[in-house]
């Protein structure tokens, strides 16, 4: 890898369409609602769909306002991967790590979830990395390879035994 280093951010842009996508949807309930009963406009303790939707919008903001505070990112370097938030920061170095296993998805898979799981000499949990939780995963996914050079193994999913 070369000298310089690469940082990943967490991905927001789910938050960005599910808090999109509610409002909407409340939006378009509330007109609906005030065209079909024009003289009875519901307030939010008496209608439970307007409840729920404004408690899941309200819920996505949270979450969206959390995750901005949090700042969660990943930056590789030639000899580390320091993972960073605003709650906590950990340095992994080569020397650290027992093995790293890269699992693929299968090509028959509903879901197609790639994630890598770094096993650290020292401790008896591993570390898992979700790689569609950051931006630009394949590039992180090439960078990570290329940092474990020979401690990346390939996840190979065995047969049932009969």
């Amino acid at each position: 890898m070369d000298g310089e280093k690469h940082i990943y951010r967490a991905r927001l842009d789910f938050l960005y369409r599910s808090i999109a996508v509610y409002a909407a949807t409340l939006v378009i309930y509330l007109v609906i609602r005030s065209i079909a009963a024009w003289q009875v406009f519901p307030t939010l303790w008496q209608d439970p769909l307007l409840l729920l939707l404004s408690a899941i919008t309200l819920l996505g903001v949270l979450a969206l306002v959390y995750n901005i505070i949090m700042r969660r990112q990943i930056e590789i370097t030639s000899d580390a991967i320091h993972f960073s938030s605003l709650a906590r920061s950990r340095r992994i170095t080569r020397a650290d790590v027992a093995y790293i296993r890269i699992r693929s998805p299968q090509t028959g898979a509903i879901r197609r979830i790639r994630w890598v799981r770094i096993k650290l000499k020292t401790e008896r949990r591993s570390i898992r990395i979700r790689l569609s939780n950051f931006e630009h995963s394949r590039k992180l996914l090439n960078d990570l390879r290329e940092w474990a050079g020979p401690l990346a193994t390939s996840h190979i999913k065995r047969s049932p035994r009969s």
